[in-house]
């Protein structure tokens, strides 16, 4: 990754800190990011693509940060839900820590791999818990439970962003919990 790009990236975040996405101009995110058009355009074709990327960056920031998001919560005995306060919680503090980010992403459902995302998800994560709780192998039947609850929980999340994320981390968490438990 070019030191431009992650440039770029960072622009972009501080910009939306106090801008719309939708009024920003690529004129905006190269001066903030003190690079020239050219050198976007090298690298993008849209701000869409930049937003993407920056998605990306995000996950991958949450990743490297993911440990000190779980060093305030207390660590279960047992760690084999994805649903565990553990796990729950750090993710959905990052979620409301960059919640401007996470409403583009809602209002602009189109323009992103949400479906290549889930799949990476659905096979790196889900198909190996899911097989090692419950014993279960049949690919179709873990792929329905997948999408429902896939389904159920970016709807509690996106409802909860579009509001702003009023409702407290540990109050969703609860909800979930006792949905899915």
């Amino acid at each position: 990754m070019t030191a431009a790009r992650i440039k770029l990236k960072q622009a972009l975040l501080l910009l939306l800190d106090t801008e719309d996405f939708e009024q920003l101009s690529i004129s905006q995110i190269c001066k903030e990011a003190g690079v020239h058009r050219s050198t976007f355009y090298a690298h993008y074709d849209n701000q869409y693509q930049l937003l993407e990327d920056t998605r990306v960056y995000m996950i991958d920031l949450f990743l490297s940060e993911f440990e000190n998001y779980q060093k305030t919560i207390e660590a279960p005995k047992e760690k084999d839900s994805l649903m565990d306060s553990y796990y729950l919680v750090p993710y959905l503090q990052f979620i409301k820590d960059h919640q401007k980010l996470y409403k583009i992403y809602i209002k602009n459902p189109l323009d992103f791999q949400h479906k290549e995302r889930d799949d990476i998800h659905f096979i790196a994560q889900f198909i190996p818990r899911y097989q090692e709780r419950e014993g279960r192998a049949d690919e179709r039947e873990m792929r329905y439970r997948y999408n429902f609850y896939t389904a159920g929980i970016r709807q509690m999340i996106e409802d909860w962003v579009l509001d702003d994320c009023q409702d407290e981390v540990e109050d969703l968490v609860a909800i979930i919990q006792d949905i899915i438990f």
